[in-house]
């Protein structure tokens, strides 16, 4: 391999790395922000791949966290990570109809995109 060829390699690894890195941190604290009554909103979030999820988790006692984890470790460049939590009231919880997450949860995540991409790339 030529050291173009290894420094290609090493770039698309670089980008590989700091997508995953992304994707988990986001992904981490988009669900811990989430509020809890019973735990069944926080472990709604449902990650794939290419297209939403459908329906909701059946089991509401699960780990969001380890689920959305394992699957980022099966992200390929070119796919389209999503995080959906399909529960009826997940749009009113986000707009603040909880105290516990008044100002929602995937608007201040997302605000964070640019810190969480450097904090992943340790730049």
């Amino acid at each position: 391999m030529s050291d173009i060829d290894t420094a290609f390699a090493n770039l698309e690894l670089f980008g590989e790395k700091i997508v995953r890195g992304t994707l988990l941190g986001m992904t981490s604290k988009i669900i811990t922000r989430s509020p809890v009554d019973t735990g069944r909103f926080r472990n709604n979030w449902i990650p794939s791949f290419d297209a939403p999820a459908s329906g909701t988790a059946s089991n509401a006692s699960g780990n969001s966290a380890s689920s959305a984890a394992q699957a980022i470790t099966q992200w390929q460049v070119g796919q389209t990570f999503y995080l959906t939590n399909n529960l009826p009231y997940s749009v009113r919880l986000e707009f603040g109809h909880s105290p516990q997450a008044p100002n929602g949860m995937l608007r201040l995540t997302l605000a964070e995109y640019q810190t969480e991409m450097k904090k992943a790339a340790k730049l």
